[in-house]
């Protein structure tokens, strides 16, 4: 790469990141960004113009994960080969995508928002005519962007869950499968539905889910969750928007983090808590 760089193939610029140490902030170098110069395009006969692949200084940390996930996905789609793949136009906010059955776009937030970027995206996503599968990356969840049919995966986990989705749509739901059938052995799956699949152990039928691929229609139902619902998710506190309606409603979760289950429901003053479980079977 560097031999590249001194004959002027390749450029690159450092991406920097705010970090805290003692109190104290600092700017942090993260990494180094490569892109092809004109010279560099012209040798390998890209007919993209070079200035559009430069990296967009204020979208540095979007470019950054950008490179991450393609290192990890080989069929990652940039966006300009997913606007030729899906007939997409260069306003449109998708940042990157998967091509499945039903095309994985990806929409990455990074910490400086264009103008409308998210009124953008929920457009998008809204209008979409086709089936397919919409996950919004972020440091924070944007309520405006809390849409049924769309997912949300915290920025810090984008790295680790994406690559797995994107070999299998059902990675964490299988995985919380195995979990569940060691704790209920026997336990006899009813339906294949989601979010919420139905299974029957003994006398008692089960909704199991798993909010680690981010689903927001999960998120709306478990405000008022159906009985003996148990749920998979990243850790005790990544239940972004999920309020439960009423001192009634609760629901068992498995913390991938904590390696154990935990209860989920709503305290004296109507806040969501969650303490340690212990499964009846």
């Amino acid at each position: 790469m560097k031999l590249l760089e001194k004959n002027g193939y390749v450029s690159n610029t450092y991406y920097y990141a705010q970090n805290k140490k003692n109190g104290k902030k600092f700017a942090q170098r993260i990494s180094a960004i490569y892109y092809a110069t004109s010279l560099g395009c012209r040798e390998v006969g890209c007919p993209t113009d070079y200035r559009y692949v430069v990296p967009n200084e204020d979208k540095l940390d979007v470019t950054n994960l950008v490179g991450n996930l393609f290192s990890r996905i080989p069929n990652l789609l940039s966006k300009r080969q997913a606007m030729e793949e899906y007939g997409l136009k260069g306003f449109m906010p998708v940042t990157c995508a998967i091509p499945n059955e039903n095309p994985i776009f990806i929409y990455i937030l990074g910490n400086k928002l264009g103008r409308n970027e998210i009124g953008a995206t929920k457009n998008f996503i809204e209008s979409y005519p086709a089936p397919a599968t919409h996950y919004i990356i972020s440091r924070d969840f944007k309520d405006r962007l809390n849409i049924q049919k769309a997912n949300f995966v915290l920025w810090k986990f984008a790295i680790e869950y994406l690559p797995n989705l994107a070999k299998d749509k059902n990675y964490y739901l299988n995985e919380f499968l195995k979990i569940i059938q060691r704790e209920f052995p026997g336990i006899r799956l009813l339906n294949n539905t989601q979010p919420l699949l139905r299974a029957q152990y003994g006398n008692q039928v089960l909704h199991l889910g798993e909010l680690i691929s981010g689903s927001n229609h999960l998120r709306y139902i478990l405000q008022e969750p159906p009985e003996n619902t148990i749920i998979y998710s990243p850790s005790r506190v990544h239940f972004y928007s999920i309020k439960l309606k009423s001192e009634k409603n609760s629901f068992i979760f498995y913390s991938q983090r904590d390696k154990d289950f935990f209860k989920m429901l709503l305290n004296k003053n109507k806040r969501m808590r969650s303490v340690e479980h212990k499964l009846r079977r």
